[in-house]
């Protein structure tokens, strides 16, 4: 996927599997333990782990970190849908 003159660039660094640093995060969609799903510029973030938790987030620069076991990270296009209506629509 190309990406746009206004995105920012987005880039992962794992250290033993137990802190994750992500740059160009502009929100967070939803937290747990086991599940952390962030938004990128053109793209949802989904890392999986256990014991999971956000040491830390700046929504001025998009920095992440993430402490924890993280088991695996995965992407899906596209924005979050806002609303139920929205979803019901689509």
């Amino acid at each position: 996927m190309a990406q746009t003159a206004s995105a920012k660039a987005h880039s992962l660094h794992i250290e033993n599997r137990s802190r994750l640093t992500a740059s160009g995060v502009t929100r967070v969609d939803f937290f747990s333990e086991t599940l952390i799903t962030v938004q990128t510029a053109d793209e949802r973030l989904h890392i999986k782990g256990e014991g999971l938790y956000i040491e830390n987030m700046s929504a001025e620069t998009g920095e992440l970190l993430v402490k924890g076991r993280v088991l695996a990270l995965s992407y899906t296009d596209g924005v979050r849908p806002t609303g139920v209506l929205k979803r019901l629509l689509k």
